[in-house]
């Protein structure tokens, strides 16, 4: 006791001395733990990163193949072998209605699956119009036009053929043209729903029929 009386303010600074180290051993070890922490966590991270970058390679991986191996289906428009007139005018009359003309153009849809898988044909919708000379060509809703229906499977390789009756109001004058429209809905075997647009100008005067090339938007394939 008369030690600690007579040392009493070596023993307090010796005890303050000692928090202090035990202060700064504690700082020491907290650091140590915060890198040990922060370091965990760039592991972490770059897991994380090489996850993502690896997801992101295989769907790149698989929307290559599927595109790779997907059905196209291309189309084009003839005349029909079952009509001998290709473009038919007739006036039908009705008291409600009166006078009603009409134009009618027997068509032939040939459709060819070109793709590396089969393709179904779920609709084919046509619609027809008379182009006056000059006149800017539109792409006309679906819904104008007449729904012809499904056309079925078409394997790799392989084309079916249909014959169409596209009619109109209205009456063809000298220097007239018609323009015959047409959308083919279809979906492959990975179940995505594709499109293919046709654009053709018919001249009843000649019998032409010929794609529109110089509307790129009434011919393309999604």
């Amino acid at each position: 006791m008369d030690w600690l009386r007579t040392h009493e303010f070596m023993a307090i600074w010796l005890a303050g001395i000692a928090l202090i180290l035990i202060f700064v051993w504690d700082r020491l070890d907290s650091r140590k733990q915060h890198r040990e922490t922060l370091a965990q966590l760039s592991i972490s991270q770059k897991q994380v990163e090489a996850s993502q970058n690896n997801a992101a390679a295989a769907k790149t991986s698989a929307e290559y193949v599927i595109h790779a191996e997907r059905a196209w289906v291309m189309a084009e428009l003839g005349w029909s072998e079952k009509s001998v007139l290709h473009v038919v005018q007739s006036a039908s009359k009705s008291e409600a209605e009166g006078t009603v003309e009409r134009v009618t153009a027997n068509v032939k849809l040939i459709c060819k699956n070109e793709g590396r898988s089969p393709a179904w044909v779920d609709n084919v919708y046509g619609h027809l119009e008379i182009l006056p000379p000059g006149s800017m060509l539109g792409s006309p809703n679906r819904s104008d036009g007449r729904n012809f229906g499904p056309i079925g499977p078409l394997g790799v390789g392989k084309e079916q053929s249909r014959s169409l009756d596209l009619t109109c109001l209205g009456c063809i004058k000298r220097g007239e043209l018609l323009s015959a429209y047409m959308v083919i809905e279809y979906h492959d075997i990975y179940g995505f729903k594709r499109e293919t647009f046709l654009g053709y100008k018919i001249d009843p005067s000649s019998g032409g029929i010929d794609r529109q090339d110089d509307s790129p938007e009434r011919n393309r394939n999604t």
